[in-house]
């Protein structure tokens, strides 16, 4: 009876408070348990400018569209599935439109909190026309690119790129590459 009396009496009392204990904040923080990335989950983007298409030794001065659509991977890389193409138009006897488009899966890597490198490959297909009629090759392609992520808000970001894509397609290799303002969603 002595003995339940004494537990009783020299018990502790647990109780719960709102308090942060801060060691446990600290060891949970620098166990990444927290994420401080500036990127996270689905990512969309899309770049218009202008570029050149180079075919068969001649060129042309084109607009190009970039879509994106990506996943991070982790704090510096997205993986990424894109299409890239340029056309333009021209005129012998009649108006002929010649163009470039590629489907591409890659990565996007942040070499620095604003900057990037990008590389994909996959398919690619290029098509010619003229007063003869539509030819078209495809191959595959590759692409490299950079850009800088210049103004931020919450989720969206407006950034300057740069890219050349290669294909090697039926009747030689066709290159585009471009410069472009671009929109993310992070």
């Amino acid at each position: 009876m002595r003995a339940l009396l004494a537990l009783l009496v020299f018990q502790g009392v647990a109780s719960a408070d709102d308090a942060v204990d801060k060691n446990a904040a600290q060891e949970a923080s620098e166990a990444n348990l927290e994420s401080k990335a500036p990127r996270e989950g689905v990512t969309m983007a899309g770049a218009l400018g202008g570029g050149m298409i180079i075919s068969q030794g001649k060129t042309a001065n084109v607009p190009t569209l970039d879509l994106r659509l990506g996943h991070v991977a982790n704090a510096s890389t997205v993986v990424t599935i894109e299409l890239v193409g340029g056309t333009y138009a021209h005129k012998t006897t009649g108006t002929h439109i010649d163009g470039e488009g590629n489907l591409l899966v890659g990565a996007q890597v942040y070499i620095a909190p604003s900057v990037w490198l990008r590389g994909a490959g996959g398919f690619g297909v290029h098509t010619t026309e003229d007063d003869m009629g539509r030819k078209t090759g495809s191959g595959l392609s590759g692409l490299g690119g950079a850009g800088v992520d210049l103004v931020r808000w919450h989720y969206a970001v407006l950034g300057i790129e740069g890219f050349y894509s290669g294909t090697f397609a039926k009747g030689g290799y066709v290159s585009l590459g471009g410069l472009a303002l671009g929109l993310s969603y992070y």
